[in-house]
């Protein structure tokens, strides 16, 4: 692991930070601001969660439709425009307050190249990078996104509290442009190109040694795909569920909302070693083999509060969120290369980006939607934590499909 780590340290630094970035178009960020935004513009849960959902819905679209230029620029040349594109976005975020025209423009913008493009570009560069190591590079550099989780909220706090959002949002802003960008493009400078070249010919696929390359019509037709969606969507509608509404869970629990946001330590501590042990269980077996475990932790938290409504069992809580979050950055980050090949990766990640996104658009709104309607948000909790134990029981029963897929469409192009 060390060897690997040295000998591709720039590649996975950049791909790192791309993760960490990603922190500022997240919804554990962006949600410590919800009182302050909605006190500036007089929105209920359910105005300001539509606004939220109709400008991640917005940032969606555009991600599956212009998420394939993966394919065609450079990372350097990817990494950089989003990392631009995410400073523009925290700059907007930091006038928004001045009219409620701008804050759906800035939150469409922060999501799309914060919570979409970060993550996109990081995680399909290190799938094409990697074939034999793959488990081990997605895992490293997906650590970006429990390092921002680790300290991100707890400085932002601070922030929010002793000089305002304007001051949250511009520093951010001004941090990417000075700091990040000059950085990205000095890792980048020179191009990785892959020792395991994977090239998929019929013979290959019908032996089962290598992936079919996949094209975007090719997986809308497979019901496999849409199954494993319906797992791999539990977690992002789930977790930005709870952190939208952690303020408000705050208050129905009688938690102490600084426990909550210290406890960001305890979920990224998990996500992280979560997330090297299901590196290491991939390279080992598969990513497939994951699939029936990865959403049992979360089943588990998400009855916390309905059930242990103590404040000390915050911390089990966090723990149990942190572990599937992070066995599915790596999880995610390995299991579509796997499946559906890497030369059309860019454009299939694209959509099921752009699906995940989707799905976290329609998350504030539809549980803000339920609070204002008088449906307690622990009750909704744990409903969603018994149907991610339900497609746990889905994913075991598919393995078998999954298992043979590329030699069932091997013998079929044949």
């Amino acid at each position: 692991m060390i060897k690997f780590i040295i000998a591709n340290a720039r590649w996975l630094s950049a791909g790192l930070l791309l993760c960490l970035f990603s922190g500022f178009g997240q919804t554990y960020f962006i949600s410590l601001s919800n009182d302050a935004i909605r006190a500036a513009h007089g929105l209920s849960h359910s105005q300001f969660g539509l606004i939220y959902g109709g400008a991640t819905l917005a940032s969606a679209f555009t991600l599956s439709n212009f998420g394939k230029l993966v394919d065609r620029f450079s990372v350097r040349r990817s990494a950089i425009l989003t990392v631009l594109g995410l400073s523009l976005a925290c700059a907007l975020m930091a006038i928004s307050s001045l009219t409620v025209v701008i804050l759906p423009l800035a939150i469409f913008a922060l999501r799309l190249f914060g919570q979409g493009f970060c993550g996109h570009v990081a995680m399909t560069s290190a799938g094409k990078w990697y074939t034999k190591n793959r488990g081990k590079a997605v895992s490293i550099v997906g650590l970006g996104f429990p390092l921002s989780e680790s300290f991100m909220p707890a400085v932002a706090a601070v922030i929010l509290s002793t000089a305002g959002l304007a001051y949250l949002w511009g520093g951010a802003a001004i941090v990417l442009l000075v700091l990040s960008v000059p950085l990205l493009w000095l890792l980048l400078s020179v191009d990785r190109v892959p020792q395991e070249v994977e090239v998929a010919t019929e013979e290959d696929v019908s032996s089962g040694m290598k992936v079919f390359h996949w094209t975007r019509s090719d997986i809308l037709k497979r019901p496999e795909f849409y199954l494993v969606q319906i797992a791999a969507l539990c977690p992002p509608f789930m977790v930005t569920a709870y952190f939208f509404h952690q303020q408000h869970l705050s208050s129905i629990m009688s938690w102490d909302m600084n426990v909550m946001v210290a406890s960001m330590t305890v979920f990224a501590a998990a996500q992280v070693i979560t997330s090297l042990i299901a590196g290491t269980v991939i390279d080992r077996f598969s990513a497939k083999v994951l699939l029936p475990a990865f959403l049992l932790p979360i089943s588990l938290a998400l009855m916390v509060p309905l059930f242990l409504r103590e404040g000390a069992f915050i911390p089990l809580l966090y723990v149990g969120l942190g572990m599937t979050a992070g066995a599915q950055a790596t999880l995610s980050g390995a299991l579509w290369p796997e499946l559906f090949g890497t030369r059309h990766l860019g454009d299939v990640r694209a959509l099921i980006y752009a699906i995940m996104v989707a799905s976290t658009a329609a998350s504030p709104f539809l549980t803000g939607f339920l609070i204002d309607f008088g449906v307690g948000f622990d009750l909704q909790l744990a409903v969603m934590g018994a149907f991610s134990l339900l497609a746990s029981g889905v994913m075991l029963l598919i393995q078998p499909n999954l298992a043979g897929l590329n030699e069932k469409v091997g013998q079929k192009q044949n």
